[in-house]
């Protein structure tokens, strides 16, 4: 009987602690649904690419999160509020990348995490906000970018 409420003890406290470690992208979501008023569209069977992604890795990629917003009314100043918004969660996220131009935003963060490296890519364009974290091993993406042809697969179609 001990020993049985001592695992599920462990099993409780596992839980909180995988619990916490997803915080950071919900806590982004939210904030970002708070400032639009608007809520992240459902994406169907979505459990099932990040089931695949934690058992094959593709690319180095341990896990994927997606949260997309559509129909937004978005102007200059809402694009760059969303920085503003990102940054004031705190946390580990770094500016990375920064491209504005032509009605389209594109923030990136990047984020150690142990040792896995944490990517968030925040996505603005004509009324639609794509917000993407991707927890990555960094041993895999260097393999990846010193020979992207034998480190992912490729189709090679012959030209028309």
């Amino acid at each position: 009987m001990k020993a049985a409420l001592i695992i599920a003890a462990g099993l409780m406290l596992a839980g909180a602690a995988l619990e916490g470690a997803e915080r950071g992208f919900d806590d982004i979501v939210q904030a970002i649904s708070d400032h639009l008023h608007a809520r992240p569209v459902h994406i169907p069977f979505f459990g099932l690419v990040n089931f695949a992604t934690s058992v094959a890795h593709p690319a180095g990629v341990k896990h994927l999160d997606i949260a997309v917003f559509e129909n937004l009314d978005l102007d200059a100043r809402a694009q760059s509020d969303l920085a503003e918004t990102i940054r004031s969660l705190g946390g580990d996220w770094r500016p990375f990348v920064q491209v504005r131009g032509h009605g389209e935003t594109v923030l990136v963060y990047m984020a150690q995490q142990r040792n896995d490296c944490k990517l968030l890519v925040a996505a603005m364009e004509s009324g639609e906000l794509t917000v993407v974290e991707l927890k990555l091993d960094p041993e895999a993406i260097q393999a990846w970018l010193r020979e992207p042809e034998k480190s992912a697969l490729t189709r090679r179609r012959p030209l028309d």
